[in-house]
């Protein structure tokens, strides 16, 4: 099947529509690809036929298929390292600060002190990680009352194909070996076959959920960390600022926003409303102004 540059124009722009991802030109190798495929498992011998179909709405549940089949899902565990560090030795602590302070101020009221969100979580190699940071750091700060359960830990993607992968947490033997020592494999990790299983401790913290970040989404929560890395490279400016300001909104004061190495808030344009940049060695976060930091 052939893809005219007319057709790639009306596939990229129905793309934009329907998740906010941008693709030029150089990019219609990507579209053939991915796309062919469904077009002819739906009968279409064309990709002008399959986009008049997509057109008049004759093919159900086309526009979750296409997301899954256009958005990339490369990720791994504890990915570039020393953000992870970074979490570990500075925001952790600072969570566990606000732990036993929101403790102290709410008595016994039950469910998480602190939340956490990795939006765009891909297949769930990035929520896993933080939750292994978390359970250990729990378990050695457990003289001071912190428990994993004061964590909540949501995770969301827009692919419903990465979802399930991510909430069945089964991996293959060359996914565990990026990123994972052999420690934290043999801790939670169990060989079924050829897949590696995580175990239910570390897969019971995080809750998954199907969210497009083209969408309003400020509903999801508050929280006090949100993790958005190597997402926004798949932006263009107005959907990169309105992702932005709505993190803004939404953390507490003091929280981070934690985004990829090669990502970071330009050309957001400047406001009131403004993260203030941390560096903690080779790591850049940003972070909500507050009056105090802890």
């Amino acid at each position: 099947m052939e893809l005219t540059p007319e057709e790639f124009r009306l596939f990229s722009d129905y793309i934009y529509s329907i998740s906010g991802i941008l693709l030029r030109e150089s990019k219609s190798y990507l579209i053939k690809q991915r796309l062919q495929p469904i077009a002819q498992r739906v009968g279409c011998t064309s990709f002008d036929e399959f986009y008049e179909r997509i057109r008049v709405g004759s093919l159900p549940k086309i526009e979750e298929q296409i997301i899954n089949a256009i958005t990339t899902n490369e990720t791994s565990f504890f990915r570039d390292g020393h953000p992870f560090v970074t979490f570990k030795d500075h925001v952790l602590p600072w969570l566990g600060e606000k732990i036993r302070q929101r403790k102290t101020r709410d008595g016994l009221r039950r469910g998480p002190k602190v939340s956490l969100w990795s939006a765009g979580s891909s297949t769930g190699q990035e929520p896993y990680s933080l939750a292994m940071l978390i359970g250990e750091y729990a378990l050695d700060h457990r003289h001071l009352g912190i428990r994993k359960e004061d964590f909540g830990l949501l995770a969301t993607d827009i692919s419903s194909e990465a979802l399930s992968k991510a909430m069945g947490g089964e991996y293959t033997e060359m996914e565990i070996k990026r990123g994972l020592s052999p420690d934290r494999v043999e801790r939670y990790f169990v060989k079924e076959g050829d897949r590696w299983v995580i175990n239910s401790a570390i897969r019971i913290m995080v809750d998954f959920r199907q969210v497009n970040l083209i969408k309003p989404f400020s509903m999801v929560g508050g929280f006090d960390v949100i993790m958005c890395r190597n997402v926004l490279i798949y932006f263009d400016h107005v959907v990169k600022t309105q992702m932005i300001q709505q993190f803004y909104h939404m953390l507490s004061e003091g929280g981070f926003l934690i985004l990829g190495v090669t990502e970071n808030l330009h050309p957001v344009p400047e406001r009131d409303e403004a993260f203030e940049p941390i560096r903690y060695g080779k790591t850049l976060f940003y972070r909500k102004p507050s009056g105090n930091f802890v």
